[in-house]
């Protein structure tokens, strides 16, 4: 019986490249082991921070959180009887969760909101004639808008206070535009 070694077999004039093959091998292991790794569905892995916070809140391990454990999260301070949806005077994980998760929706949205009423406002700033809509920067927290920057006039001012009001979902305006001139 006849034996070969790696380079007897390589008929080609290019030499046999073992870290190529070692590469492609490592690069494929890690592909397969990534699909492995992702199982269980999203809801799975979005709730997977909410359960870390209920664990460190349930000091006495139960599994369940009492009133006193769960004033240590600013979001159930005084909402605790309406995160507790069976009324039993106690938060399991899936009544601490479905509550945060909704409490953090309502953030984004709000976010989103103020970010809408700040690109309208903007948007109209720089429609508007005679307007410096560039040299205003526009600000919003839940629907109230602060102006800042520099105008050449009290007219100007008072015109971009106006237009900024005009716009839906703004509740107030604080006009903060300085008169350079």
């Amino acid at each position: 019986m006849q034996t070969f070694n790696a380079t007897q077999l390589n008929t080609s004039k290019k030499p046999f490249n073992y870290r190529m093959v070692g590469a492609a091998t490592l690069l494929a292991f890690s592909f397969s082991s990534l699909q492995a790794h992702a199982v269980g569905t999203e809801d799975d892995m979005n709730q997977a921070p909410l359960i870390s916070e209920f664990n460190k809140l349930d000091s006495d391990q139960n599994e369940k959180l009492s009133r006193q454990e769960s004033a240590k999260d600013k979001d159930l301070v005084g909402q605790f009887d309406q995160a507790d949806s069976n009324k039993d005077g106690v938060l399991i994980a899936e009544e601490y969760t479905t509550y945060k998760s909704a409490v953090q929706q309502k953030r984004v949205e709000l976010y989103l909101d103020d970010s809408t009423v700040t690109a309208k406002v903007k948007t109209e700033l720089l429609r508007a004639n005679g307007m410096q809509g560039l040299n205003i920067s526009v600000e919003t927290f839940k629907g109230q808008v602060i102006l800042s920057g520099f105008v050449k006039s009290g007219d100007q001012a008072k015109r971009a206070g106006e237009i900024a009001a005009s716009v839906a979902g703004v509740t107030s305006v604080k006009n903060a535009l300085v008169v350079k001139g």
